[in-house]
């Protein structure tokens, strides 16, 4: 397993250079992750130097997407949370944007709007570099659990340079909660055509890293909210709390294999993006036990982090 991303990185550098057919950089969906993450994940619409001809059009977009669990930088509520996500996004033909996004949660334990997404950027592009800049606002649900819920705004700015085998990408995040969160991603890309230039699918690499201020902020307001059906119950036990120790640190936090595909047919796309993350470093946590005969005891315990595989897929309509 520790080889893993050093095989990943062989592979998809073998790959790129050995394929045959029709070869080029592509976007992920609305929701890259991800955006997330906003796959939400928090992800933004990623855009390269072959859409930056549409985007000097002035149109809008719409459409529906799905995603089956919402994972952050490999973090993960104990429930499932898959979401039902309609947007709206304008773009200017200067390169400004702006974008609504509502997160719809479906499960066996809620229905609701669990999160509401704003996004104002601006996608440039000059020969083989390109890249965008964008401000975020979040709405979240306040009984929202998903790991993020604790992250009120962002200001992210996305680079790329496409050296024609391989692309790789720089990202670099701020992100605003109780406190200020440092993240970024670099990944390597390569995409590829097929069907006259219909199909777009680009195998895809990436390291996530950063501070984890929003994750203590989720074990000490989420993790074990009364509100969820699977919280801890024992005899005598008033209140259950928990910590990350050190969240301030910046730390490597996961790795992520993913294949975005798009099948374009006039101005409708259909997006479908797998992605296996591989999470690292698990966080230690302060679980802080209140009884209530007024006795309180802490242990501190490390997080179990399992490997999970999730997807998105969507449609979108392009109108202008």
């Amino acid at each position: 397993m520790k080889n893993l991303p050093l095989i990943l990185v062989i592979s998809f550098i073998f790959t790129c250079i050995t394929q045959n057919i029709s070869a080029q950089s592509v976007k992920d969906s609305a929701q890259k992750k991800r955006i997330t993450q906003v796959i939400i994940q928090h992800d933004s619409i990623m855009v390269d130097k072959d859409d930056l001809k549409e985007i000097k059009k002035t149109r809008v977009e719409t459409g529906l997407s799905y995603q089956n669990n919402d994972v952050y930088l490999g973090r993960k509520d104990s429930t499932m949370l898959p979401y039902y996500i309609p947007f709206l996004s304008y773009y200017h033909k200067s390169g400004i944007y702006f974008s609504v996004h509502l997160n719809y949660l479906k499960n066996t334990e809620a229905s609701r709007v669990d999160l509401v997404t704003m996004e104002a950027g601006y996608v440039f592009g000059s020969g083989n570099y390109d890249g965008q800049v964008n401000v975020s606002k979040f709405f979240y649900n306040s009984q929202s659990t998903s790991v993020s819920s604790e992250i009120q705004a962002g200001f992210e700015y996305q680079n790329g340079f496409d050296f024609g085998f391989i692309k790789p990408n720089l990202d670099i995040n701020l992100n605003f909660g109780n406190k200020i969160d440092y993240t970024g991603s670099f990944s390597l890309e390569h995409g590829f055509t097929a069907l006259h230039k219909k199909l777009e699918y680009t195998p895809t690499i990436t390291v996530n890293g950063g501070t984890q201020n929003f994750y203590d902020s989720y074990y000490k307001n989420k993790r074990y909210s009364n509100n969820k059906k699977n919280k801890i119950i024992q005899n005598g036990v008033s209140t259950i709390t928990g910590s990350v120790v050190n969240p301030y640190s910046f730390k490597i936090l996961d790795y992520e294999a993913s294949m975005p595909f798009s099948y374009t047919i006039k101005n409708l796309v259909i997006n479908f993006t797998p992605t296996y993350s591989i999470p690292l470093n698990p966080a230690l946590i302060n679980i802080h036990t209140g009884q209530s005969n007024g006795t309180s005891s802490n242990q501190v315990i490390s997080e179990n982090l399992t490997n999970t595989f999730y997807w998105t897929i969507g449609i979108t309509f392009r109108l202008g």
